[in-house]
C-alpha cells in the first residue's frame, strides 16, 4: 500500500492501531463461542497463510529450506504463548452444550499487542521486500497460526474437563 505524498505519516499506523485497539476491547471482555466455531479461525488463517506464502514466493523466490525454517520458527515460538493464553483464559460452560464463556484475559491482550510491536519493529529495521522480509513475514504468520491453534487447544481441553451438569 503507497501513500500519497499528502498523507501523513501517522495515516499508515492507523489501521494498525484500530486492528489492536478492537482486538484488545475484545480479548478484555468475556466472550461466548461454540466449539465449532473456535476451530474455523485456525483453519481460515491455515487457508489464508498457504495463500500468502504461495504470493510471496511467486513475488520472492525463496529456498524451500529457508521457508520452511521461518514457518518452524513461528510456529515454535507461538505455541508457548498460545499455551500461556489457554492457561490465563477462564473458560465456563453455557446454558447450551457445545458453547462456551471464554473469559477475559489480560496477558492474550498483552501478546497481541506485543506481537503487533515486533512486526512493526521487524518492518522497520529492515527492508521492505527481499527473501528475509519474505521469510520473517511467513514466519509471523505461523506464529499467529500457533499461538491461536495452541490456546484454543489449551481452552478445549479446559472446556472438556469442565463438569458435565444435565441440562
Amino acid at each position: 500500500m503507497q501513500s500519497s505524498a499528502g498523507a501523513p505519516g501517522w495515516a499508515q499506523l492507523l489501521p494498525l492501531v484500530i486492528v489492536v485497539v478492537v482486538l484488545t476491547i475484545r480479548m478484555i471482555r468475556p466472550t461466548r463461542i461454540s466449539v465449532t466455531r473456535m476451530w474455523i479461525t485456525p483453519i481460515v488463517l491455515c487457508g489464508l497463510a498457504a495463500v500468502a506464502v504461495y504470493a510471496n514466493q511467486q513475488a520472492e523466490p525463496a529456498p524451500f529450506w529457508a521457508i520452511a525454517l521461518g514457518i518452524v520458527a513461528g510456529l515454535a515460538t507461538g505455541s508457548p504463548f498460545g499455551v500461556l493464553r489457554g492457561v490465563h483464559t477462564d473458560v465456563r460452560a453455557a446454558d447450551r452444550p457445545g458453547v462456551m464463556y471464554l473469559g477475559s484475559s489480560w496477558i492474550t491482550a498483552a501478546i497481541f499487542i506485543g506481537a503487533f510491536a515486533l512486526r512493526y519493529a521487524a518492518r522497520e529495521l529492515m527492508p521492505h521486500s527481499g527473501i528475509l522480509a519474505g521469510i520473517i513475514g511467513d514466519a509471523l504468520l505461523a506464529f499467529a497460526i500457533a499461538f491461536i491453534a495452541t490456546s484454543y487447544v489449551v481452552i478445549f481441553r479446559k472446556y472438556e474437563s469442565l463438569p458435565k451438569t444435565a441440562t
